[in-house]
């Protein structure tokens, strides 16, 4: 592919983002692209085929992201210790992602999209295992999903917006592991913490008891 085809395939996912941003997938046109960037509408189709393949095209970078995150979490030996990778790359991607022109809030038909396509399909079934455990019940599934779907809309909310990256980055991953099922197993010692001598719980007891209520708890892009 020569430059110049690169720079015109850019052109149409930046004015994309643009305008997906401003009207929603379903409310932009291949046309309101083309118009964006002072182009014809065969230009766009140039560079892609229909609408949705630039959609596809525009979620591709992020399901890139997610797979590394699964990949380097999945090569951990211990189920607690991959959940932890799961979230703390979650969360610094979307940290990542705070300033984008276009949040990936919830939008039907990339649902739909995704739903339909296998790798990111793959790419989200692998995570929700991670994040999940073997079984899941009801309430662990819907604490995960509203966990997910929860540190995106906090990152791109503006009323969030006076809060340091780096002080939401520590309160969405804390707030993101009470919300996840934990084991009491072998993954990780049952220590007690300094106060349990004093009538406090202990580690453990605390993430039986979160596992318990996690039912309170969907990275719109992979819900």
């Amino acid at each position: 592919m020569t430059a110049e085809r690169r720079t015109a395939r850019d052109r149409v996912l930046d004015a994309a983002v643009e305008l997906f941003a401003e009207h929603g997938v379903r409310g932009t046109s291949l046309r309101m692209i083309a118009d964006r960037i002072g182009v014809g509408k065969a230009a766009v189709y140039y560079q892609f085929q229909s609408k949705d393949d630039i959609v596809l095209a525009v979620l591709a970078p992020v399901f890139d992201d997610i797979a590394q995150i699964v990949g380097s979490a999945e090569s951990l030996p211990a189920h607690r210790c991959r959940q932890d990778a799961a979230i703390e790359g979650l969360v610094e991607l979307s940290i990542r992602q705070r300033s984008a022109s276009f949040p990936f809030r919830r939008d039907r038909q990339i649902d739909q999209l995704i739903a339909g396509h296998p790798e990111f399909r793959a790419v989200s079934d692998r995570l929700y295992a991670l994040l999940l455990g073997p079984e899941p019940d009801p309430a662990a599934r819907i604490a995960v999903t509203m966990a997910i779907s929860g540190i995106y809309h906090c990152t791109t909310d503006p009323m969030l917006g006076d809060i340091p990256a780096e002080r939401l980055s520590e309160l969405l991953r804390d707030l993101f592991t009470q919300c996840v099922p934990r084991d009491r197993c072998e993954d990780q010692p049952q220590i007690q913490r300094a106060g349990a001598a004093n009538g406090q719980p202990t580690e453990a007891r605390r993430d039986e008891t979160c596992c318990i209520s996690s039912g309170l708890g969907s990275f719109a892009v992979i819900s």
